[in-house]
């Protein structure tokens, strides 16, 4: 009879352990899952910026600036900040007082936004895949 206890003991003790140890095992996975996650959206994060510096110099090159010369690219930050101060008067005139021009407003905007992602991430997609091309070609 003791025998037959001490190897239920030994069993549920043995159980526990590998319950114990697959519980860990599952947090694990659900760690590297989540880091994995994180590390593809920091690359795509990386890789917006870059295309974003890349944008930059570009403009900047076309506009017949050196991507070294201060004075052309302060230039160029002056004349877009001037761009956005002007924006921002723009949205800060009074919406007249019909009840629907809120709405409307709003869904402009929303709508505005919209667009500006629809864009950015066909931007992205086309980098991607010119990526990949390249990618491929090496």
């Amino acid at each position: 009879m003791d025998q037959i206890e001490l190897h239920k003991h030994t069993g549920e003790m043995v159980y526990a352990t590998l319950a114990d140890k697959a519980m860990l095992v599952h947090q694990l996975k659900k760690s590297l899952s989540n880091t994995s996650d994180q590390l593809d959206l920091e690359r795509i994060s990386s890789l917006a910026k870059d295309n974003r510096i890349k944008t930059l110099e570009e403009i900047i090159i076309e506009l017949g600036h050196h991507p070294k010369d201060a004075k052309g690219i302060k230039a160029l930050i002056r004349k877009k900040e001037e761009d956005i101060a002007a924006l921002r008067k723009q949205l800060r005139l009074p919406v007249t007082m019909h009840p629907q021009t809120r709405e409307l407003a709003q869904e402009k905007v929303e709508e505005d936004t919209r667009d500006l992602l629809m864009r950015m991430n066909q931007r992205l997609i086309a980098t991607e895949q010119e990526l990949e091309k390249a990618l491929q070609a090496k």
